[in-house]
């Protein structure tokens, strides 16, 4: 697919999910809101490419691809997937760089 410029008109992502303790707080989040696949999964990538092992980067995606995505790009890469979390459109994953 074709990647898409996030759309100006969309909120910004909203910071209470991290507010519940029972969801990971993320040294790195990741917005990805407004772009299509397989650009959420690229900006994942290099976040996690970026911190150190043992860090949890966040990533929040509108592309519902992303629900099917994320898992398998944590599988492929050997990455752990440590919550994960959707509301309305936006989609929440968090993963702990288990390795460089």
């Amino acid at each position: 697919m074709v990647s898409q410029r996030p759309d100006p008109a969309l909120p910004p992502v909203d910071p209470a999910p991290r507010q519940n303790p029972s969801l990971p707080r993320a040294d790195v989040v990741v917005d990805a809101s407004g772009f299509l696949c397989p650009m959420p999964i690229v900006k994942l990538a290099q976040a996690v490419k970026s911190v150190a092992v043992g860090q949890i980067v966040e990533v929040v995606a509108t592309d519902p691809g992303i629900l099917a995505d994320a898992p398998a790009w944590a599988q492929m890469t050997r990455q752990d997937i440590i919550g994960a979390w959707s509301e309305g459109d936006r989609h929440h994953f968090w993963f702990r760089k288990l390795h460089e």
